[in-house]
């Protein structure tokens, strides 16, 4: 599955290099410009698991969460442009990726139509959550932005944009797919996975001072491998007393389908609001996702922040809360108790992972292009294996 990522991947790249490059009588203005963030982090916890993926527990490091980008853009002309932006971090020891490449065409004043591979749009500032300098938090917070593997995606994006009076109204719609590998919390490994038929839409309506914005996302899983390698061996010792104790080999199937996570449902939505009044700031934001009709339990998670900004300095303070709910009405129909008792098993396994915590950040804007910050943040995972733990950093975020 990575091998056929990575050929997608270039024949993308290709695409837009070649459309950059060969389209005849287009003198393209090229346009360079990126982001990096240099970030010292250490993470502590009382079970000696760091909360995160890619984090070095008991460790000051400065490659978890430093990164850069290098964005090229192409004005071809009569609306049309083609962009492509490199990427690499330090949690993949700063292998560059093709991140973005693809193509947009202005419509007309109010549609861009774009098709290639893009940032997915999962939630609010999911589009620029790798540019640290877009927000004044050193990393957003984890609760909502906790660092999906299906932030890009391939497919097409219609962008909209009109002005209602003394509103905006800004708007998104895209039809894409994924495939590559997700992190699960139960085994805490990555496992092969993808997304097919995702469709999106989001809005932002703004006025003067304030932002209300939301959005939801579907795709089908394609889960076969975390079946195969997660979840049904999760189930067998169960399956097989149950057999042993009458259990049907239809009822087995059944039972099986319904734990099972390919061909389900997956749905992702958000909705929040921005306040920047009197250099007062509020953001709140809430989430909710889950496979639906299988094992995976919904997350309900949010953040509230309050930041006040002095002159070039902005100290906020933030709260927020990741939570999974068990909900076993996947399991209806099912009556051999030992099956039952089996899925609901499963069940809170992967309802077991829940954190909240407090921060505060400080950012301190010394340059008219770069950031420096520094943020201290306590939480608690119900994770027996993390237990309580706190977080400090410091570093500089920058655009150019």
């Amino acid at each position: 599955m990575k091998l056929q990522n990575k050929a997608r991947q270039h024949w993308l790249v290709g695409s837009v290099l070649l459309t950059t490059l060969y389209l005849p009588s287009v003198a393209a203005e090229v346009k360079l410009n990126g982001f990096a963030s240099i970030r010292g982090t250490s993470v502590s916890s009382d079970g000696g698991l760091a909360p995160y993926p890619n984090y070095e527990e008991g460790e000051l490091s400065f490659k978890t969460e430093s990164l850069f980008a290098i964005q090229a853009s192409a004005d071809l002309s009569e609306g049309l442009s083609a962009t492509i932006q490199l990427y690499g971090d330090g949690a993949n020891d700063f292998s560059v990726d093709a991140r973005w490449a693809y193509i947009s065409y202005q419509l007309n004043d109010t549609h861009r139509v774009s098709g290639g591979r893009f940032a997915n749009p999962i939630f609010h500032q999911s589009e620029y959550e790798k540019v640290g300098y877009a927000h004044n938090f050193s990393r957003l917070p984890k609760a909502v932005y906790i660092g999906f593997d299906f932030s890009t995606i391939e497919g097409i994006a219609l962008d909209s944009q009109y002005n209602i009076g003394d509103y905006n109204l800004q708007t998104k719609v895209l039809y894409g797919s994924w495939a590559g590998e997700s992190f699960s919390a139960v085994t805490n490994n990555f496992v092969d996975f993808g997304l097919n038929k995702i469709m999106s839409g989001n809005a932002t309506l703004a006025g003067d001072w304030w932002q209300l914005f939301g959005g939801v996302f579907a795709a089908e899983i394609d889960g076969a491998v975390i079946d195969s390698t997660t979840v049904f061996p999760l189930a067998a010792g169960g399956i097989a007393f149950a057999t042993a104790n009458g259990a049907t080999a239809a009822q087995v199937a059944d039972f099986k389908n319904r734990l099972s996570w390919d061909k389900k449902d997956a749905l992702y939505w958000f909705s929040g609001f921005a306040v920047d009044y009197s250099n007062w700031l509020v953001d709140f934001e809430y989430v909710d996702y889950g496979v639906k009709d299988s094992t995976d339990a919904i997350n309900t998670s949010w953040y509230l922040a309050l930041g006040h900004r002095f002159d070039n300095v902005v100290v906020t303070i933030h709260t927020e809360d990741y939570a999974q709910k068990a909900d076993f009405d996947f399991l209806n129909g099912v009556t051999h108790p030992v099956l039952l008792a089996t899925g609901k098993g499963i069940h809170n396994a992967f309802a077991q992972r829940e954190f909240d915590g407090v921060g505060l950040s400080v950012r301190y804007d010394f340059h008219p292009s770069a950031a420096f910050k520094a943020d201290y943040f306590k939480g608690t995972d119900t994770r027996a294996a993390v237990g309580d733990y706190q977080m400090f950093s410091f570093g500089i975020d920058l655009v150019f």
